[in-house]
């Protein structure tokens, strides 16, 4: 019969063996999605004529808004990218003449996931606390001047002026993106558009095993139809 020491040193060890194996696979186990980029097209004789007018996001998998930060383990040794996604996205654009004169999104806080199921609950109720800040959103409020005569699948590359709101704070904050419009569609994508937690009075989510920095960047891609 094993002695009843070494059987609690032999269960200790499994412990650590498998907390171990666990921590390696939460850092090491995926990496993060490439940021959003436009995706090839096909000019096509469909959709308006021009884009002037009224469009709306079309529902979509390749359709989100997101954020992407860093977290620090402990022991301010690894770093590792974390992304978080929402396909929750409803909105409109509108252009008129050579402008792009309305841009209204709201996103679905609530509907963010990463690769960690933790990471997503917690979340909820810290951090952006979507259960309390259920939307984030954008809406311009200044008109974007666009090339005079926009051709399809031209990507067009500009900044667009507006005011987001996160985590019931809105500020007014300078969005580069870039477009394109290929008959039936308008593509928006967005990277690397910074924010500071503290801006929008985001505390910093920690836990015992990591804590995120207290910067990030939010990014989308976004299909719109006509509406």
């Amino acid at each position: 019969m094993l002695h009843p020491i070494r059987w609690l040193i032999r269960l200790l060890v499994v412990a650590v063996l498998v907390g171990a194996g666990f921590g390696a696979w939460y850092v090491f186990g995926s990496d993060a999605p490439a940021k959003p980029k436009l995706t090839d097209c096909a000019a096509s004789s469909g959709g308006p004529a021009t884009p002037a007018g009224t469009w709306k996001v079309a529902p979509g998998k390749d359709v989100y808004v997101g954020y992407r930060i860093t977290e620090v383990f402990r022991g301010d040794v690894i770093h590792k990218t974390a992304v978080g996604r929402t396909p929750g996205v409803i909105g409109t654009l509108a252009i008129a003449g050579d402008q792009l004169t309305l841009t209204d999104i709201a996103a679905d806080m609530q509907r963010l996931a990463s690769d960690r199921g933790t990471r997503d609950n917690y979340i909820h109720t810290h951090g952006i606390d979507s259960d309390t800040y259920k939307q984030a959103k954008f809406k311009l409020t200044k008109p974007v001047a666009l090339p005079t005569a926009l051709k399809r699948c031209t990507v067009e590359r500009m900044t667009a002026t507006g005011s987001l709101t996160l985590h019931g704070v809105t500020r007014t904050v300078q969005v580069p993106l870039q477009a394109r419009w290929s008959g039936p569609t308008i593509q928006v994508d967005g990277t690397d558009i910074a924010i500071k937690l503290a801006d929008y009075k985001i505390t910093p989510p920690q836990t015992s095993v990591t804590h995120a920095d207290d910067h990030g960047s939010i990014e989308f891609a976004l299909t719109f139809t006509p509406g």
